[in-house]
């Protein structure tokens, strides 16, 4: 397999151009459709939501239309001139999805199936919900989903995340690509035993040594991991078979309604002061171990984070200004990298100044506990280990406004 892909990537200028062409939704909207054809019996919908070229990815599907495959590429951002984002995607609904389904079950006989990344699974569920609906037979062999978000709004940093109500309101086979490293690898068994109830054949292949985006590498994005990428091509078909084996319901089952929470991206919010922060026990890049108690009666800011976040490195110097403000006090900033080992953390901060103790949570286990969601996330908590504030994004730390609030809670 690796030597296919390798000569796939030599061959890439013999790859056949796509071909454009519309597919209307049901409000006439026009979703333009990238068509790679093959001549096999599979033909797989791939919803992106990236617009800049990555080259690993783009290797990767010429690898897959190649073994036989047929693709149509859709942004549906892009169709629906949305601005790129989560935000945009978490309320989109499934008209579009279920337009591109009728369309390949009208253009041709090949066996259907559904690929999506990131947030791009809600829409997509939405769209088989409806399609199923209106549906008089079915060749959907099923959805793959490579690092699913399948979780609402990201909720006030301390919280737990809620799952999308379409996920328990799916019913086809599913196989989700969990990379043994990525940000939601300790949730996968909520979203399984969502889907197992909803009466979804439901399979989880956990990617070893890979974290979220693998198959995005390039030199402007990082080297993404060329092992897992290139097995994609073949694992496809065994999959589509896998899910093609179960049958089909003819329509949804039960009852279903989407979620109308208004997606907000949190600055910093004021807790009541009720919630204990959980604590930890890590060490440091120099192997100097941090126990929670050291920070007793200090008022500390603890900073989730990874170098692989481009918002959670843009906060970097503001958080060092903070640092530096009240250095000598009894405030201290703390941040807790998520499962990175030292030895890229040591290789980032030759490069990136960080003048406060970087630890290393090297499983995810205490993101897990202290309820981190999304990167970054931050912890203002008191001399009494309440915390006062949190923040599910990156914020400027070196404001008038947030030294006051550090103030405020030296002198309580």
């Amino acid at each position: 397999m690796k030597l296919f892909f390798l000569l796939v990537l030599i061959m890439i200028s013999s790859v056949l151009n796509a071909e454009e062409f519309s597919v209307a939704d049901h409000e006439g909207n026009d979703i333009s459709i990238q068509r790679y054809p093959s001549e096999g019996d599979l033909l797989a919908i791939w919803l992106v939501d990236h617009e800049e070229e990555r080259s690993m990815f783009e290797t990767m599907l010429n690898a897959i239309n190649a073994s036989g495959i047929e693709i149509w590429r859709v942004d549906l951002l892009d169709a629906y001139f949305l601005p790129r984002g989560s935000e945009s995607i978490i309320g989109m609904p499934g008209d579009a999805v279920a337009a591109l389904l009728q369309a390949a079950h009208d253009s041709s006989h090949k066996k259907v199936l559904l690929i999506a990344y990131d947030r791009m699974p809600l829409p997509l569920l939405r769209g088989v919900r409806l399609w199923q609906q209106q549906a008089h037979h079915s060749r959907l062999s099923g959805a793959i989903l490579f690092y699913p978000n399948l979780f609402g709004a990201a909720p006030v940093a301390g919280e737990d995340p809620v799952i999308d109500p379409i996920v328990a309101a799916t019913n086809i086979p599913v196989v989700i690509y969990q990379p043994d490293m990525g940000s939601q690898r300790w949730r996968l068994h909520q979203v399984m035993q969502a889907l197992w109830s909803a009466g979804s054949p439901a399979f989880a292949y956990m990617v070893p040594r890979v974290r979220d985006w693998f198959f995005m590498g390039d030199i402007d994005h990082g080297p993404g991991d060329k092992d897992a990428t290139s097995a994609i091509p073949g694992q496809l078909f065994a999959f589509a078979k896998l899910m093609d084996s179960y049958p089909k319901p003819a329509s949804a089952s039960g009852s279903y309604q989407p979620d109308q929470a208004e997606v907000k991206v949190m600055e910093l919010v004021t807790l009541d002061g009720s919630l204990q922060a959980p604590g930890f026990s890590l060490d440091d890049l120099a192997g100097t171990r941090h126990d929670w108690e050291r920070y007793r009666g200090k008022v500390t800011l603890v900073n989730f984070w990874a170098t692989w976040c481009p918002p959670c490195v843009e906060e970097i110097p503001s958080l060092n200004r903070l640092a530096a403000r009240f250095n000598g006090s009894s405030f201290d900033v703390v941040s807790i990298d998520y499962r990175e080992s030292r030895t890229a953390l040591a290789e980032f901060t030759q490069q990136t100044p960080v003048d406060f103790p970087v630890l290393f949570d090297e499983d995810g286990l205490i993101s897990l506990q202290w309820k981190v969601f999304s990167f970054p996330s931050s912890f203002l908590i008191d001399k009494n280990g309440r915390v006062r504030y949190s923040a599910n994004r990156a914020i400027d730390w070196d404001t008038e406004e947030i030294a006051l609030l550090v103030k405020e809670l030296l002198v309580e």
